[in-house]
């Protein structure tokens, strides 16, 4: 029988070295100019950025320590990698971030991603 703790290691071995080789790819290959990256289906179709939109391009870009052309290119990973950092300590601990119990995270989160989905489209 594999002991909690193994399981937790090996999970964590896993997680980080597959974490390890897409921060690689996404490092060495750029998005706007290798053709294997999916391709946005709501901008294939109206034309029009989703929330998401950019989001590869801005990583490659942050990787490479381009700040400023990463905002441009979705300012929202910003309010991603923020949440996602005010998450980690839970999850380092193994346990579910509190606030995602919150019905106010879930309500705002979609208010905050309506809004900047209608925005960039707008401006």
């Amino acid at each position: 029988m594999v002991s909690r703790s193994s399981r937790r290691i090996a999970t964590a071995l896993l997680t980080g070295s597959v974490l390890a080789a897409g921060v690689w790819v996404l490092y060495t290959y750029p998005p706007a100019s290798t053709p294997w990256y999916p391709k946005c289906v709501f901008k294939q179709l109206s034309g029009l950025d989703c929330p998401g939109c950019g989001i590869t391009r801005a990583l490659h870009h942050l990787l490479h320590g381009r700040i400023e052309e990463a905002f441009y290119l979705n300012a929202f990973l910003f309010v991603l990698m923020g949440v996602a950092l005010a998450a980690l300590p839970s999850v380092l601990r193994g346990e579910k971030p509190r606030f995602l119990h919150h019905p106010w995270f879930g309500w705002g989160a979609f208010a905050v991603v309506t809004a900047w989905w209608i925005g960039r489209n707008v401006w």
